[in-house]
């Protein structure tokens, strides 16, 4: 009976036990992964700190787990809030620069003591590298940010303006740039250092640090301010509007020479060809002439007769009056027939021709006469 009373507070015990466990048990036992740090607090107080992954323990409802984490934070200032404005060079340029940093955690303990959280930290890292990076960059000239070697520069812009000029034109000169005696690389390297000392505590004296690291730190980009854009730009354009000026021009002049050269050729070869044509139009002319005559010649007599009889119909009509002489190859011809007047000279010449002059005089003295 006593063992069994036994059995049975020890079986209450471990009910009660294992209630606790399961309602303890997610207060009482946490995990830490690869990708993160623990700090175990304990009243406010760093009491314990993980970095290796595994299960670990802790007193329930006393201590407090805040997990940070492992990895490399990037901040990046390209936001406008973040973006360095009216940045004065040395040499009297004023810019815009972005820049970045990474940071990781490296002492949990120290950074919880510090900065509290990463929100924390990430506004301390953007406050050392902003200050950083704007004092070295007003102590330097834009050419030392901007280059990081003394290589000769290469205008591209004189390079394309090249392309539409003559060969025989010169190229326009690049800038001289000043000698580059740090370079880009060696002032991101000032500012990395400035920041780490700022982050370490060391540009007040100070050892306790703040528990973080800075991994890397650059220069996104670099603008002038939009002023300096703006009249930069307007001078570009002014540039270009006057070297597209000049190339109208030249092409106007170009025009004007071409079409010149163009019109004295056609005026040339126009002359030329109306040359050439009354040559072959003279030329033709004799040859319609000989071949006119020659055809005369070989039908001389029937041709005289025929234009006679055409001259006739002509001259007499029906009211048409002649006087005649009696030797008149006309009232031979209306009497004897064309015979008598072809064997019958007249002043040396034939007598068909004699005829049809004969035929005109007299219908001119017609005409004479009909006149009042």
């Amino acid at each position: 009976m006593r063992a069994a009373r036994v059995w049975f507070a020890t079986g209450w015990v471990l009910a009660l036990l294992l209630l606790v466990a399961v309602l303890l048990g997610p207060s009482m036992l946490y995990t830490v992964s690869e990708r993160e740090q623990v700090v175990v607090l304990q009243f406010g107080k760093v009491v314990a700190s993980r970095r290796q992954p595994g299960l670990y323990f802790k007193v329930p409802l006393v201590q407090e787990v805040r997990r940070l984490p492992r990895t490399l934070q990037f901040w990046d200032g390209s936001s406008p809030a973040d973006l360095l404005t009216d940045v004065p060079t040395a040499d009297g340029f004023k810019i815009e620069v972005s820049v970045w940093a990474l940071w990781r955690i490296v002492d949990p303990e120290q950074f919880v003591q510090t900065l509290r959280s990463v929100p924390n930290a990430e506004l301390r890292v953007k406050d050392f590298v902003r200050s950083a990076a704007r004092n070295v960059i007003t102590a330097h000239e834009l050419g030392e940010l901007v280059r990081s070697t003394d290589r000769p520069l290469v205008d591209a812009f004189a390079r394309d303006v090249q392309i539409g000029l003559d060969a025989d034109e010169p190229v326009p000169a690049p800038p001289r740039a000043a000698a580059v005696r740090l370079g880009r690389a060696k002032l991101v390297e000032k500012i990395r250092e400035e920041v780490q000392r700022g982050l370490r505590g060391g540009s007040r004296g100070g050892e306790q640090g703040r528990g973080i690291e800075l991994v890397d730190v650059g220069i996104a980009r670099i603008d002038f301010v939009p002023d300096v854009r703006e009249q930069a730009f307007n001078k570009q354009i002014a540039f270009m509007e006057s070297l597209a000026a000049r190339y109208v021009n030249e092409g106007e002049l170009r025009k004007r020479e071409i079409l010149n050269r163009t019109q004295a050729d056609v005026q040339k070869i126009e002359g030329e060809g109306a040359r050439e044509a009354a040559i072959l139009r003279g030329r033709v002319d004799a040859e319609v002439t000989t071949k006119y005559a020659e055809a005369i010649r070989q039908v001389g007599e029937f041709y005289n007769f025929v234009r006679t009889l055409e001259a006739y119909e002509s001259v007499l009509g029906g009211r048409t009056r002649l006087i005649l002489t009696t030797d008149s190859p006309l009232l031979r011809l209306l009497t004897a027939g064309p015979e008598a007047v072809a064997s019958s000279p007249a002043d040396g010449e034939g007598g068909q021709a004699a005829v049809g002059r004969a035929v005109l005089e007299g219908a001119a003295e017609e005409r004479g006469a009909a006149a009042p």
